[in-house]
């Protein structure tokens, strides 16, 4: 049997070369043309075809020694509108825009399992996927539907790896079932007379009319949360532009994070109660948008096991007792087919910042791990 684990030991370095360079290019949203050419550029030295389509991402088939069940291995590529304060030696050189979620780790554990897959062929056949617009752009749906290596699989199994800022190197987290929340995003965009800041009574407040929004749906989580965790978070406001006069509009803008479809329903209708309300008691209007994000990641309770057993001892196995709040469109991965996502810890020791901050870093060692449980995966998951 193939010691994939000493195989992508091998590639450490290799990819730790790629993550850096990927890391100095970040790019944001769907189009990502220099991430698309510089992916496929490197499946191309590796002697590979890959299907390219810029908005769509890109894929490529390797044929299996064996018989099986099809493996799709998926990988995200775009980075987020963040300024980078992280002290690497190698920060982005694109203002406004940093790999702040490890998205660059991502790509290359599944370069390294590329290369390693065309040095010693999958057990099973395997498409890799490396796909644009995760963060906010649904941009597994244009890749699913793009590319002909995935639109002719009936049958097949899913497999992804999240990088986690703040567990420890190396550890391997499962969670059958859901694992991440369901998302969507809201507005509320407020109407008002406007009037001069000395006569607050003739005018009604967008600002106090936000604030009390604010407060109240904040007060109702709470409550709503002591059944089933949820999250409402309030991320932008924009209302006025000066000290002396009352604005006549502004909105508000954030997400929303559930845990079942019930929790969901009855979140959106607490916001839906509190915007008109709030609104009315100040005496300005408000209108609500709420825009669907992405469904939960749910993984295959067997799949999940199967990744146990071939990990084995090979790294720290965690059961994570709690579905992560994070969102990710993996999940439509998972309802085309069944598998499962796990996070794979990547803590630099003393460093305590999250995914999406800044200053986040992701240890560079793991691409050792995450690139063996991609060749893992692609073999079928034999036990270890």
């Amino acid at each position: 049997m193939i010691d994939r684990w000493s195989q992508a030991a091998d590639l450490q370095g290799w990819m730790a070369e790629h993550q850096r360079t990927l890391h100095q290019q970040p790019e944001v949203g769907l189009e990502l043309p220099d991430t698309h050419a510089y992916v496929a550029r490197v499946l191309r030295d590796l002697g590979l075809e890959p299907e390219v389509h810029v908005g769509a991402g890109v894929t490529v088939t390797l044929p299996g020694s064996g018989a099986g069940t099809p493996v799709v291995l998926r990988a995200d590529m775009d980075a987020l509108p963040v300024v980078e304060r992280s002290g690497v030696e190698h920060p982005s050189q694109r203002d406004g825009a940093m790999h702040a979620c490890g998205h660059d780790l991502h790509m290359a554990m599944l370069l390294g399992a590329a290369s390693a897959l065309v040095d010693r062929p999958p057990a099973r056949p395997t498409v890799l996927v490396f796909q644009p617009g995760e963060e906010t752009d649904r941009g597994a749906v244009p890749t699913l539907e793009s590319h002909a290596a995935l639109a002719s699989l009936t049958d097949a199994e899913a497999f992804a790896i999240h990088v986690h800022a703040t567990w420890p190197a190396d550890t391997v987290h499962l969670r059958a079932g859901t694992f991440m929340a369901y998302g969507d995003w809201f507005r509320v965009d407020y109407r008002g007379p406007g009037a001069h800041a000395s006569q607050p009574h003739l005018a009604g407040n967008p600002v106090v009319a936000a604030a009390e929004l604010v407060t109240g749906l904040r007060d109702a989580v709470a409550g709503l949360a002591a059944e089933e965790h949820l999250v409402a978070t309030v991320t932008e406001s924009l209302i006025g532009n000066t000290v002396n006069v009352i604005p006549t509009d502004g909105r508000l803008r954030g997400t929303l994070r559930t845990l079942s479809a019930g929790r969901r329903d009855a979140l959106l209708e607490t916001l839906d109660r509190l915007v008109g309300s709030t609104a009315a008691d100040v005496g300005v209007e408000a209108d609500l948008t709420v825009t669907e994000g992405y469904p939960a990641v749910v993984n295959d309770p067997a799949y999940v096991e199967r990744v146990r057993a071939a990990v084995g001892d090979r790294a720290t196995v965690l059961d994570m007792p709690d579905p992560s709040m994070v969102i990710e469109d993996f999940a439509y991965f998972l309802h085309r087919w069944p598998g499962a996502m796990v996070y794979l810890g990547a803590q630099v020791p003393g460093r305590t910042a999250f995914n999406h901050a800044a200053d986040a870093v992701f240890d560079p060692s793991v691409l050792t791990t995450g690139a063996a449980l991609h060749l893992l995966a692609a073999d079928g998951l034999p036990p270890a």
